[in-house]
């Protein structure tokens, strides 16, 4: 809005006393032609401007000169030395006279010019008590709250300003900011339409309209005059990034990746763009292009963001990029100077993902005996170091090995149910393991306790197969340990008899 208010608040200097106002540049108090009409057309009164007799116009065209020559402080002193003598003459035979609101609307805008704005307020509000309709006073007093960023105590007063017949691009267009503050986009859209018929150039018309269309999640229409701005300012890269938005919600992602690529190129992107665009890639699947997208934003951050290079590192795992997941890592270690244990165990963390990805088991391990030398009591690293133990026994050659393994496992897993952060990871991975080694009614409750934690239809699915397991299990003991009773039951009559 920088450009817009060198615009507006630029104050009307004169009032006329025809029908129709005056251009607002203090130039036009040169030209003659505009002498002539203004002295000319006295006597032809608009209902949305107050009167000037005939002193006070001459007392207008008197300063006339010093307007065209940027005198202000001149134009003030002479200004108040009229309005002092016209409410209090010297003469005792001059009768006092009422100031005009005109006058008085005038010496509001020396006052706007010169920045002081309590005075100028002052002086519009009383125009307005004296002329309720005057236009030019509710316009004025509007942009002087604008400048101020006042937007809530400018509505009201631009509103009544428009209500009154005023018709400026200025005017309609600040409505619009004005209704983009109050997250009104309807009528936000209606304000900049009205501004850019009136005036198609003005791109600050154009850059509304489009941000009251994109609230109101009209896409297509959105990116359409983001593209005629685009055009007309190829190096603002605020344009490329809301018209790729656009894209993105229109699900055109190969388009929003254009445009990121476009301001990778002219060297505009910034880190978040960068990483953005790699989120595309990877949707896209593509993690050598994503990868080079997030080399690309960690380059251009003057520091490492540990949590954004996290969530980076932890999207190509997800995604099944554990390769560039590594030598995206890699990259951190070189970026960083020294990470925090916490942080250094995260990135840690993914790296055991991204190998278990690649099933680099021996490294999987190594990684994991790192992390719990450095915190010995990291939840997930407990439940990653169950899981691993486990696959190592379901593959081991050694039986008795295999359950030594087990065993480990099995303790990792119970002191990850005691971490909160992990509770949900923990219950269900130690129920998965149960279930594999066939104990489903043991089972259960760690399940059980997985699904109060996090509710999942899949795993209510689970859950419900492994309870007809469970009972399975159950009518199996059952039997079995009849069979035993009765065995042992045959045994004991078989001594019986023998003596």
């Amino acid at each position: 809005m920088g450009r817009l208010f060198h615009f507006l608040i630029l104050p009307v200097l004169v009032v006329s006393v025809s029908g129709a106002p005056l251009p607002v540049r203090p130039a036009f108090f040169r030209d003659a032609e505009f002498i002539k009409s203004f002295v000319g057309s006295y006597g032809f009164l608009s209902p949305v401007e107050p009167k000037v007799d005939a002193e006070e116009a001459e007392v207008l065209i008197e300063l006339q000169d010093l307007f065209g020559k940027g005198q202000y402080a001149a134009v003030e002193n002479r200004l108040k030395l009229f309005m002092q003598e016209r409410r209090q003459p010297t003469d005792p035979e001059i009768q006092p006279k009422e100031v005009s609101p005109a006058m008085i609307f005038v010496l509001g805008n020396l006052y706007f010019q010169n920045d002081r704005l309590e005075k100028a307020e002052s002086a519009y509000e009383l125009a307005l008590k004296k002329f309720p309709k005057f236009r030019r006073a509710h316009k004025n007093l509007a942009m002087l709250h604008a400048s101020k960023g006042d937007m809530e105590r400018a509505l009201p007063f631009l509103t009544k300003a428009i209500q009154l017949g005023d018709a400026d691009h200025r005017s309609f267009g600040l409505l619009g900011y004005a209704y983009l503050l109050k997250r009104k986009p309807v009528a936000a859209e209606g304000a900049y339409r009205q501004a850019y018929l009136l005036n198609p150039e003005e791109k600050d018309w154009k850059q509304g309209l489009a941000q009251s269309l994109m609230l109101q999640e009209k896409w297509p229409a959105s990116a359409s005059l983001l593209g005629e701005l685009i055009e007309e300012s190829p190096g603002n890269a605020e344009l490329w990034k809301k018209q790729a938005n656009c894209y993105i919600e229109m699900d055109q992602k190969i388009r929003a990746a254009v445009n990121f690529e476009v301001l990778r190129l002219k060297g505009l992107a910034d880190a978040a763009t960068l990483d953005l665009l790699g989120n595309l890639y990877m949707d896209q699947e593509q993690p050598i292009l994503a990868l080079r997208a997030y080399l690309s934003a960690m380059k251009n951050s003057s520091a490492l963001d540990v949590q954004r290079s996290l969530k980076t590192a932890r999207i190509l795992v997800d995604y099944g990029a554990p390769g560039e997941a590594i030598k995206y890592l890699a990259a951190v270690r070189d970026k960083a100077d020294t990470l925090r244990k916490d942080d250094l165990v995260g990135f840690l963390l993914i790296e055991v993902d991204a190998a278990r990805s690649g099933n680099d088991m021996e490294r999987v391990s190594k990684l994991l005996g790192r992390i719990l030398a450095i915190d010995a009591g990291n939840g997930e690293a407990l439940v990653q170091q169950g899981m691993y133990l486990e696959e190592m026994a379901r593959s081991h050659g050694d039986a008795e090995e295999a359950q030594r393994m087990l065993a480990r496992a099995r303790a990792s897993f119970r002191m990850s149910l005691e971490k909160p952060e992990v509770a949900y990871e923990g219950n269900l991975r130690y129920g998965q393991m149960l279930v594999r080694k066939g104990d489903s009614i043991e089972a259960l409750p760690y399940l059980r306790a997985a699904l109060e934690k996090k509710k999942s239809d899949n795993l209510v699915q689970y859950i419900r197969r492994v309870e007809r397991a469970a009972a399975r299990q159950k009518l199996r003991q059952e039997r079995e340990a009849a069979d035993r009773a009765e065995a042992e039951a045959r045994a004991k009559q078989g001594d019986g008899e023998g003596r």
